[in-house]
This record gives C-alpha cells, structure tokens and sequence, in this order.
C-alpha cells in the first residue's frame, strides 16, 4: 500500500509531471509509478525560453522568474544551491542525518527594491516574522485546489511550550546563530514543534528548522523527533536574488504503509516561497 499524503492516490501507469519553469538548462522530473516503484527520469531540453508565467501558478509560488525541483532519495548532495559556504554546511549536516528523501527548490527571483547596503538586513527581518506563517495556503493535490497549510504559527518560549512570545527582532546583522523554538499547527500533520536556527554569513541568509517532536499525519507517527530538516538558504545577487529550499526527512517503522512525501513537501516549499515573497516585497 502507498500512501501520499494529503496528495492524489496515484494508482498504476500514472504520470506525473510538476510544473517547471522551463530554460535551456532546465531539467524535467517525470515520476511514474510503477508496481509501488518511483522511477525518475531526467530530460534535458534544449529549447527556447519561456516566460515563467506560462507554467507558473500560485501553488507553484509567486514573484519568481524561473522554477526548478529537484527530488531524490538517500542522497546527502544538493544539486540545486550554488557553491557558497551554505551548500557545504548543509551536505555536512546531511550525511550525518542520512535522509531517506530530499526535495529541493531553486527560485530566481527579482531583487526587492532595496539599497544594497540594506539588502540582507531587510531579508533577515522578513523571514523571522514567525507568525506571519499563519493562514498560508499550499496546493493540496487531494483536494485539487489552494487550502490552508498551517493554521496556527508562533514563537515559543522553549521546546514544547504553549505559551505564544513575540517574533525575534533584529535591527542589526548578527554575529553568530540564533536559534530559537516555534510551534505550528499543519492542517495534514497536526501540532509539533521546532528549532529554528537563523545565521548570516558575507554571501547568503540561511534559515534552519528541525522538528523536536513527532509529527503525525492522523495518530499515525510519520516522522520522529529531529527527522525532518527545512532549510531557506536566500542569496542576494547584483541583478536578481536566489531563493532555495530543501526538506529533508527520514522515515522509520510505516507498518508496511509505503509513504510518499515528496509531493506533499515540494507544495509546502512552494507556500513558504509565496510567504517570503509577500513579507520581503
């Protein structure tokens, strides 16, 4: 039995395509489920660009110039952040967690009209309102429309705590990691908390989560403690600005349930690019 969840029950011989933003270096994922086996092919394309709109649609995120997904399963390398200092860091952290799946998304994006000087000051500030994550809407495929993905989305005053605090604020750059503890509501998954770590570094803001309790889809325990990682990696340019996501997880005992995350993940990814695009712009 395969189980995706919160997406389409995908029966035999059905072909799935996720929208792309399509460039001469683009890449097509086809996934077709065969006898409860996903195979991946890759395309290449070598054919005239195409405005992003054309194949863009608000599940897919806003604002952005082109799309790529990339997704993989046991893999530690990222095939999709540039080489800054980030990419190391995060391949690190990989091989140590050993992902059983790892769903990548690259936007090019516009750069906010910002000076310069203020640019990542600016970017840190949008991605730490927290609680600006309530009510955020992802493409559910089951429901085959925009719904709500988190219902409720705050900062906590430690691991496991109710008790809502105020959004961090930072009104300069600062030296080293901060972490701090949230909680969400996920329509899908139900209550859990997390640690989310923000860092600066010369080229790139990153933004880290890691779960610290069981997400569960129903009372069925999906991820443990500590087995799912998202990362934002935003990368400012001189012409554009780059904004990366990965989710990696790392599934354990499904009772014979073969689950498929990717999808569920790649829709997340997308609602929370639409979210930093409505804070940074």
């Amino acid at each position: 039995m395969t189980l995706y969840l919160d997406e389409m029950q995908m029966g035999y011989d059905t072909l799935c395509l996720p929208a792309l933003s399509i460039s001469n270096s683009s890449i097509i994922f086809l996934a077709m489920k065969i006898k409860k086996n996903i195979l991946f092919f890759l395309i290449p394309f070598a054919v005239s660009v195409f405005p992003a709109s054309v194949f863009s649609s608000e599940r897919e995120g806003v604002n952005f110039i082109e799309r790529e997904l990339n997704y993989s399963e046991e893999s530690t390398e990222l095939t999709l952040l540039p080489p800054v200092m980030e990419q190391a860091l995060i391949e690190k952290d990989l091989r140590s967690f050993e992902p059983s799946g790892v769903v990548e998304l690259m936007y090019r994006m516009p750069l906010p009209d910002v000076a310069p000087e203020d640019m990542m000051l600016h970017i840190l500030q949008s991605i730490s309102r927290i609680s600006t994550m309530e009510g955020i809407k992802y493409w559910s495929g089951s429901r085959r429309e925009m719904y709500p993905y988190l219902e409720e989305a705050y900062a906590v005053e430690e691991r496991k705590s109710s008790k809502p605090v105020d959004d961090p604020v930072f009104a300069s750059l600062p030296e080293g990691p901060r972490t701090i503890s949230i909680f969400q509501k996920d329509t899908t998954f139900g209550k859990a908390w997390y640690d989310v770590t923000f860092t600066v570094s010369d080229e790139a803001i990153r933004l880290s989560m890691v779960n610290t309790t069981t997400i569960r889809y129903k009372l069925f325990p999906v991820l443990r403690d500590e087995r799912l990682h998202i990362e934002m990696v935003i990368i400012p340019g001189e012409d554009e600005l780059l904004f990366y996501s990965m989710a990696a997880f790392k599934l354990g005992q499904t009772f014979g349930i073969e689950l498929r995350l990717d999808q569920s993940f790649d829709h997340r990814i997308s609602a929370l690019q639409t979210w930093f695009s409505n804070q940074t712009y």
